[in-house]
């Protein structure tokens, strides 16, 4: 570990020993990491990953936590976390680059002050730039492979390359980078010239919907929509959240775990929440929608480490 602290030094990233991942969530919960190492530009997190690799260690890859639910148990694996509080972004006329580890809502910001649309749908949208990717994120119709040109990533070896956007066989939610072992350093987006007022109008009313039925993770600590919405096989969606309102899901709770009343997909922790808390509450959920309906949600949420 020592030797690894040192070269966290020369790549200016950041090394904890014994971390609390519930600092590191959205959700605010969690147990600990033996160590955690956050990487704040796409030099320290290809340093960092080619160190880490050629020790052969055991790691998982983290952004802002913001779309997962860590076990109370905690991991037994040491955490990289690609997330710089500084966006990393570049321009090159109409596509923008930047890192895996920048907050999504920087890059849409960055591409309306630029004039460039394309990206407005994912305004608020929290996370980073790279789990949007991994994730397919979208709203409003939309998602983030509409605009995707290319992803820079390492593979476990440590090797770098560039796979076009279109080869990722996206889908709702879905990419290939979810089940491959590909870790994404940076991605490029092909946008259009727009109008700066119209741009900014748009983040405005997107902004204000959200604020609407979302609540600030801030302030009430969540993971965004805890399940995937139902496509049907003609490919239309329904929002999973009609469904769990359907079944009275804003009424219940399982310990410091609670349904957001403003929106029966999103589960928040009320203040003393465990990750069985959660877990325990989306059975439940999952359950009632079952036995009404016969339809099986998914978890959008990613869940790290043992839940039984």
């Amino acid at each position: 570990m020592e030797a690894l602290r040192q070269l966290c030094c020369e790549q200016h990233a950041h090394f904890e020993h014994d971390v609390k991942l519930s600092d590191y969530t959205t959700f605010r919960i969690g147990g600990k990491a033996p160590a955690l190492i956050t990487c704040p530009t796409p030099q320290s997190l290809e340093g960092v990953l080619r160190a880490v690799l050629r020790e052969k260690s055991d790691f998982i890859v983290l952004g802002e936590g913001s779309n997962v639910l860590v076990s109370d148990q905690g991991l037994d694996t040491l955490v990289v976390r690609a997330f710089g509080e500084r966006p990393v972004i570049e321009r090159s006329k109409n596509v923008l680059t930047a890192y895996a580890g920048t907050r999504m809502d920087d890059v849409v910001k960055f591409a309306m002050g630029s004039s460039l649309e394309g990206l407005g749908f994912a305004s608020g949208i929290p996370g980073t730039f790279g789990g949007a990717i991994v994730g397919n994120a979208g709203a409003f119709g939309k998602q983030i492979s509409d605009c995707l040109l290319e992803v820079e990533v390492m593979d476990r070896q440590g090797c770098k390359k560039r796979i076009p956007g279109h080869d990722l066989n996206f889908s709702y939610r879905e990419s290939a980078l979810k089940h491959s072992q590909d870790i994404v350093i940076s991605a490029a987006v092909q946008l259009k010239d727009g109008d700066l007022s119209k741009l900014r109008s748009e983040r405005e009313e997107i902004l204000a919907l959200r604020h609407s039925k979302h609540p600030d993770y801030r302030k009430l600590p969540c993971a965004g929509s805890f399940f995937k919405n139902i496509v049907y096989p003609d490919g239309t969606r329904k929002a999973s959240g009609w469904f769990l309102d359907q079944v009275g899901c804003k009424e219940i709770s399982v310990g410091g775990a609670a349904v957001f009343e403003g929106h029966a997909n999103i589960i928040i922790n009320r203040g003393q929440a465990t990750a069985r808390d959660v877990y325990e509450l989306s059975q439940v959920m999952k359950q009632k929608v079952f036995e009404k309906f016969q339809i099986r949600l998914e978890p959008e949420v990613r869940m790290l480490g043992v839940f039984n």
